[in-house]
């Protein structure tokens, strides 16, 4: 099954095991399409596949965001004080693909954000085919300031897959595992990529965004404030040509382990 054409190379450029030698990313075709727990010992599902969509599907989707952004506070601090400066909604995916008008009123913009999204859904399916899609598309914000604290996803709320669409600009997100001190895998959230966590990489290791502990920087940042200086993104070792700058991904997930059963009751009674 092909699921993308992105080569592992390609792959590896934009995730970074150079502070986690222990472990490695697998190959695509040792997990996509196949049950998780047949993921291969010390390895990290973690996956981005660069230039996911060009740019006018890009300027299509934060025009289609911006309306919905620009009515919302932005949110000071998640209230378990993971996420900072932010906004965020839901969407339903359906809606978006099918409601008249509910992707904008331009002809062209709402072919751009249609083709961007089903390419996304289509991608994010072929990972782990036997968990479907949620329906309500995430659409979260980060302002300059914003970031996300290290946190392992709950199996309670959703099941299988994460994977996020990047626009405007990037973010390195940071994967530490509580057991595995000093280790530690680096993605490189480039605009217009598209990211996917599975499995352990999702539920065992836990994930931050533009955050590794609580320093003088972040502190400032917490309180609103941009400290002067450098903001050029470092990954791998090495500054980037990346400057750290408002940041939207849209994000989707499998449905929730309650729903999953429900489906795989319906599956085997044959009312699929």
């Amino acid at each position: 099954m092909q699921t993308s054409p992105v080569r592992l190379g390609a792959l590896i450029r934009y995730v970074s095991f150079r502070h986690a030698p222990k472990f490695r990313q697998p190959r695509p075709e040792e997990v996509i399409g196949l049950p998780v727990k047949e993921t291969p010992p010390h390895c990290v599902p973690a996956f981005v596949l660069p230039d996911f969509i060009n740019e006018a599907e890009e300027r299509a989707l934060l025009a289609l965001t911006e309306p919905w952004f620009s009515r919302l506070p932005c949110n000071e601090g998640h209230m378990d004080a993971l996420i900072h400066h932010y906004k965020e909604f839901y969407r339903s995916y359906k809606g978006l693909m099918e409601g008249e008008g509910a992707c904008g009123s331009c002809e062209d913009g709402c072919r751009h954000v249609r083709r961007a999204l089903e390419r996304c859904w289509s991608a994010a399916s072929g990972y782990v085919p036997a968990t479907p899609l949620d329906d309500r598309v995430h659409f979260l914000r980060l302002s300059e300031c914003g970031f996300i604290r290290a946190h392992a996803d709950d199996t309670r709320n959703s099941s299988g897959i994460i994977a996020g669409l990047c626009l405007g600009s990037a973010r390195v997100m940071t994967l530490t595992h509580p057991d595995h001190a000093g280790q530690r895998v680096e993605l490189m959230l480039a605009p217009r990529a598209f990211y996917v966590l599975m499995g352990a990489a999702r539920y065992k290791w836990e994930h931050s965004v533009d955050w590794i502990r609580d320093d003088d920087e972040h502190i400032e940042r917490v309180r609103g404030r941009v400290p002067p200086g450098e903001r050029s993104l470092v990954f791998d070792g090495k500054k980037t040509e990346f400057r750290r700058g408002e940041r939207t991904a849209i994000i989707f997930r499998g449905v929730s382990p309650l729903e999953l059963l429900k489906h795989k009751t319906l599956e085997r009674k044959g009312h699929t």
